[in-house]
C-alpha cells in the first residue's frame, strides 16, 4: 500500500510550516492504523508511506479505516487543516533486503496510487479478485491505464464510497478486530458537589471491567478524563479518539439510593444504540456496573468476557469502596501531596475491610509514584509497596490491579525477571490497562529491549492516545528509531496535554541540543526555568538542559542546589548522576552511580541504555558493570 498526501508540494511552498505541520498530523492519524490491521511500515516516503500487509484484506481494510478517520478528522477543522490522502494497492511478491522492499509489486503499487482521487482508494485486480467477496463495499472497474514503467497490463478498481459508507464510523469492522470504545465520565448529578469523585470512580471501573473484554477495545481513563464537562460533541470526540462508539451517561446519589443513566451512542451518526437507567440500592453498584458492561457487549454484539473468579471489588464493603474511589480520585492527580492524601484514604478503606484487593494495590501504586518522584528513598518505598502489592494479589490472584502493582515495583529491586512476569500477567488479565503496558514498555526499554518496548508503546498509545506519560515514551521510541520531527510532535502534544510535565520537556530540550539546534533547545530550557514553581524536578532539568548545551558553570551550580536541597527534600543520586554523563564527567556518574545502595529507577536505566544524547557513556568499560549490577539475572 502507498499513500500520498493532496497537495503537499503546493502547500509546502505557500505554507512551509503549515505543510510540516499537516504531515505530522497526518503521520499521527495513519501510524496507529497501520499496526491495527496487521500492517507494517517499511517506510515513509515525505508526506506519505508505503506500507506492507500480510493479507489483501487486512490492507484494504486498513485504507478504508484511514479514509474514515481524515473524514472524521476533516469535518472538525477548517479548509486548510483538512487532510487528504490518495491510496494505491497491489497485490504480489516482494524481495525483502536490508530493511526495504522490491520489486515489481512495488512499482506497480507506486504506480495505482496516483490514479486515486482526493480521499480515494484505487487497487488492482488481485486486489480485487482476493476482497470482493469478503467486504461490503462498492467497486467500479476503471480499465487498464497505463502505467509508467509498467509492461504488463494491469486492471484498476477504485473503491465506491456511498453516503453511508463515508460515514466516519466503519461499516467493514473486521471479524477478528476489537471494536473501539470510548466511555466518557459519567456527569455528577448528586446535590453534594463532593460526590464528583464517586461520579469519576464509576467511569473507571465501566471502563476496567470493559477492557476485560477482548472484543473491544477500550480508550483508557487517562485520555477520556480530558473530555470532562467538554462542549465537544460526540461526533468530534470519536474523531479525535479514533472510537466507533461512545458510552455516556450521569450518576445521582442521594442517601442509600443511587441513580445511574447510561446510553451507548454511535460516534458517526450520533444514534443512540442503547440506554437504561437504573434506580438501585447503593449497595447494589457492583451488579449495576456488571449490568452496564453486559448491556454494551450485548448492544454492540460481541461476547462478554466473564473472568473465572470475580472481581473482588465485587466483594468489597460499600464504604471501603467509597474510600477506594476517592483514593484512585487523588492518586490521578499524581503530585506528591495529592498521593500522600490518596494513601490515607487506601488505609482506611483497608482497616474497615482489610480483605479488600484493589485498596491494597493503591497503596502500592501510591508509594511507587512517591519513589519516582524523588519523594521517597527505595529503601523506603519499596518495601511499602511491596508488601502491599503482594497483600492484594494474594486477596485476589485474578487482580490486574495487583500485578501490575507487583510489577512495576519489582523494577526498582533486582528481580526484573519477576517485574516482567508481573506486567504481563496484569494484560493477560486487562489487554487494556495501558498503565500497565507503559510500565511493560519502560521495563523493555532499560533492559535494552527496544523492538519489544515501541511495540508496547505503541499498544499504550492506541489504548491511551491523549496520555502525556504515553505520548512522552512514544516520542522516544520515535526519537531512538531516527524519527525526530515525529519525536517532536509528539512531546509538544504532550505538553498541550500538561503544560507541567516534565519529561517531554527535557526530552525536548536534549533532542535539539544535540542536533545542531541550540538556540530552539536553549528558548526550550530558559522559558522552562522561567515556568510554574510546582515541578519541582525543575533544578535537575535545568540542570540536564545546560549540560547538553556545555554550559558547564551553570550546571554544576545547579548540581551544587540539588546535593544541598532546602525543605527537607532530596534528589536522588541517579538524577545528578546523569548530569555530569551529560557533561564527559564519566568518573563522577559512575561513582554516583555504583555507589547508590539502591537499584536505579527503569526511566533512568532506559534513557543511560538507549538515548543518543548517552552514548559515549555507554561506551565507557564500567557501563558493563553498571548493567549487570541493575539487571544480574538476566535471561
Amino acid at each position: 500500500m502507498f499513500t500520498d498526501m493532496v497537495n503537499f508540494t503546493a502547500t509546502a511552498q505557500e505554507n512551509e510550516a503549515r505543510a510540516l505541520a499537516l504531515r505530522s498530523e497526518q503521520q499521527g492519524v495513519l501510524r496507529p492504523l497501520f499496526g491495527l490491521h496487521h500492517g507494517r511500515e517499511i517506510k515513509s516516503t515525505g508526506d506519505g508511506f508505503f506500507v506492507e500487509f500480510d493479507s489483501a484484506l487486512h490492507a484494504v481494510q486498513c485504507a478504508v479505516a484511514i479514509q474514515q478517520a481524515l473524514a472524521r478528522h476533516n469535518l472538525a477543522v477548517t479548509d486548510d487543516s483538512k487532510l487528504r490522502i490518495r491510496i494505491g494497492i497491489h497485490l504480489g511478491d516482494v524481495v525483502h533486503e536490508g530493511g526495504d522492499v522490491f520489486g515489481d509489486s512495488v512499482n506497480i503499487a507506486s504506480r495505482i496510487e496516483p490514479l486515486a482521487e482526493s480521499g480515494g482508494i484505487c487497487v488492482s485486480a488481485q486486489v480485487f479478485d482476493q476482497v470482493q467477496n469478503k467486504v461490503d463495499l462498492q467497486f467500479e472497474k476503471l480499465g487498464v491505464p497505463e502505467l509508467k514503467n509498467v509492461r504488463v497490463p494491469v486492471t484498476i478498481y477504485r473503491l465506491v464510497f456511498s453516503t453511508e459508507t463515508t460515514s466516519p464510523v466503519s461499516r467493514m469492522q473486521a471479524p477478528d478486530q476489537p471494536r473501539r470504545l470510548a466511555v466518557l465520565p459519567f456527569t455528577n448529578m448528586s446535590p453534594d458537589p463532593g460526590d464528583e469523585f464517586f461520579a469519576d470512580g464509576l467511569t473507571e471501573e465501566i471502563i476496567t471491567e470493559l477492557s476485560r473484554n477482548a472484543s473491544l477495545r477500550v480508550i483508557a481513563r487517562t485520555s477520556v478524563m480530558r473530555y470532562k464537562s467538554t462542549p465537544k460533541s460526540v461526533r468530534d470526540i470519536g474523531t479525535e479518539l479514533r472510537v466507533e462508539n461512545v458510552l455516556e451517561g450521569s450518576v445521582r446519589k442521594a442517601g442509600n439510593r443511587i441513580r445511574i443513566t447510561a446510553q451507548l451512542i454511535d460516534a458517526g451518526t450520533e444514534e443512540h444504540l442503547w440506554s437504561e437507567r437504573f434506580d438501585r440500592e447503593l449497595s447494589d453498584i457492583f451488579a449495576v456496573q456488571g449490568d452496564i458492561a453486559s448491556s454494551v457487549a450485548k448492544a454492540l454484539d460481541v461476547r462478554l468476557h466473564t473472568p473465572a473468579v470475580p472481581r473482588a471489588a465485587a466483594r468489597a464493603n460499600l464504604e471501603a469502596y467509597t474510600l477506594y474511589l476517592r483514593g484512585r480520585y487523588l492518586w490521578n492527580q499524581r503530585n506528591p501531596p495529592a498521593v500522600r492524601e490518596a494513601i490515607r484514604r487506601f488505609e482506611e478503606a483497608i482497616a474497615i475491610d482489610p480483605n479488600f484487593a484493589l485498596a491494597h494495590s493503591g497503596l502500592a501504586d501510591c508509594y511507587s509514584i512517591l519513589l519516582d518522584r524523588g519523594v521517597l528513598l527505595a529503601k523506603e518505598a519499596v518495601p511499602l509497596a511491596r508488601a502491599a502489592a503482594e497483600r492484594g494479589l494474594a486477596l485476589d490472584p485474578h487482580s490486574a490491579e495487583a500485578h501490575a502493582s507487583l510489577g512495576l515495583i519489582l523494577t526498582s529491586t533486582p528481580d526484573k525477571v519477576g517485574s516482567e512476569r508481573e506486567l504481563r500477567a496484569a494484560l493477560a488479565v486487562n489487554p487494556g490497562y495501558a498503565a500497565a503496558r507503559l510500565w511493560l514498555s519502560i521495563l523493555l526499554e532499560a533492559l535494552g529491549r527496544v523492538e519489544e518496548a515501541a511495540a508496547e508503546v505503541a499498544k499504550a498509545e492506541d489504548s491511551d492516545p491523549l496520555s502525556p506519560a504515553v505520548l512522552n515514551g512514544a516520542g522516544l521510541m520515535a526519537w531512538y528509531t531516527g524519527n525526530l520531527d515525529e519525536a517532536l510532535g509528539k512531546w509538544e502534544r504532550a505538553l498541550e496535554l500538561s503544560p507541567v510535565a516534565d519529561s517531554p520537556s527535557y526530552n525536548r530540550i536534549l533532542l535539539l541540543a544535540r542536533n545542531g539546534r541550540a538556540d530552539e533547545s536553549r528558548r526550550l530550557l530558559e522559558s522552562f526555568e522561567s515556568g510554574p514553581a510546582e515541578v519541582r524536578s525543575k533544578i535537575w532539568i535545568g540542570a540536564l538542559g545546560h549540560a547538553a548545551l556545555g554550559d558547564r558553570a551553570e550546571a554544576l551550580a545547579l548540581i551544587e542546589r540539588m546535593q544541598a536541597p532546602q525543605g527537607g527534600e532530596h534528589f536522588p543520586r541517579e538524577w545528578i548522576g546523569t548530569v555530569y554523563a551529560l557533561m564527559g564527567d564519566f568518573d563522577r556518574t559512575m561513582d554516583l552511580l555504583l555507589s547508590v545502595p539502591e537499584q536505579i529507577g527503569s526511566s533512568t536505566m532506559g534513557m543511560l541504555r538507549t538515548s543518543p544524547v548517552f552514548a559515549n557513556f555507554r561506551a565507557d568499560r564500567r557501563f558493563k558493570q553498571l548493567i549487570e549490577r541493575w539487571d544480574p539475572n538476566p535471561r
